[in-house]
């Protein structure tokens, strides 16, 4: 074994996980995005966020091997920011725990799980619990409560930053059992899956509460009258608010959201003009 190698595995071996370390890196976490570009996107980002673990590991390391290391966390990298601390974690525990000539096994980890984190992340986050906070904080701004925008920022930041904060640990402590396991793909299916359908129920909610699109047109005969919203809603309650919803689903998903200025400006325009003249 190689003078390095030494110095190495004593580091290793005198290494101990604490809170401040875990404190350290939640910190560094913050400015993940900062640094990100085109060319490595959040690289830079996870070499900040793994340092304080890196430099107390390869504190006795020779220069060529802190510069090796550096490079293995300077490629190209990109995943969810706030599921991100679980495989920070993960990463932390494969650095203690394996041998220095094996060490290049990390980027194949670290690149294999970023995009099932990625998408995990999505699912969970941007397609069920932020729209579950916003959905509320919309709520109670429509019946005038000024809280509702601050309700959506402060609840869905303690729940976005108290994963971060408690996913370091996490990923540290539970990861290599999760992998070691082999359940870790189904264990990702089975989450990504049942928030994706949780997610799909918000939106329901959402567009029956928050999208209102009613026709007021209305024909007499006689004594009689039909309302035309009253047929609509025998057919469907809500059904004008689905079409208008799928109508900017198609339009987004055919454009690949080039279009959602103008479809925003065209909808305004198009529900101005309908309601001046009555048909809306």
């Amino acid at each position: 074994m190689t003078t390095t190698q030494n110095n190495q595995t004593a580091s290793s071996n005198e290494f101990q996980m604490t809170n401040k370390i875990y404190r350290e890196m939640f910190i560094h976490h913050l400015t993940f995005q900062w640094s990100w570009n085109y060319e490595r996107q959040q690289a830079a980002g996870c070499l900040y966020t793994m340092s304080p673990v890196l430099k107390r590991l390869y504190k006795d390391a020779s220069v060529e091997v802190r510069e090796k290391t550096i490079k293995r966390y300077l490629e190209f990298f990109n995943t969810h920011a706030t599921l991100a601390p679980l495989l920070f974690g993960l990463l932390a525990a494969l650095e203690v725990s394996t041998p220095e000539n094996e060490k290049d096994n990390l980027t194949s980890i670290k690149t294999g799980l970023m995009g099932p984190i990625a998408g995990l992340g999505d699912g969970l986050f941007w397609f069920t619990i932020w729209p579950i906070c916003a959905s509320i904080g919309a709520s109670m701004a429509v019946t005038g409560n000024v809280f509702g925008a601050i309700f959506t920022f402060v609840v869905f930041n303690i729940i976005n930053q108290g994963v971060k904060w408690f996913g370091f640990r996490i990923g540290y402590t539970k990861g290599m059992d999760i992998i070691n396991s082999g359940k870790s793909d189904v264990i990702i299916q089975r989450i990504s899956g049942a928030a994706t359908v949780l997610g799909l129920f918000v939106a329901g909610c959402l567009v029956s509460t928050t999208v209102s699109l009613t026709i007021p047109l209305e024909f007499t005969s006689g004594e009689g009258s039909i309302v035309i919203q009253d047929l609509i809603d025998q057919i469907m309650p809500k059904l004008l608010s689905v079409l208008l919803t799928a109508f900017c689903y198609w339009r987004l998903k055919k454009t690949n959201g080039k279009e959602t200025v103008r479809l925003i400006f065209g909808i305004m325009i198009v529900a101005i003009v309908l309601t001046y003249f009555g048909i809306l």
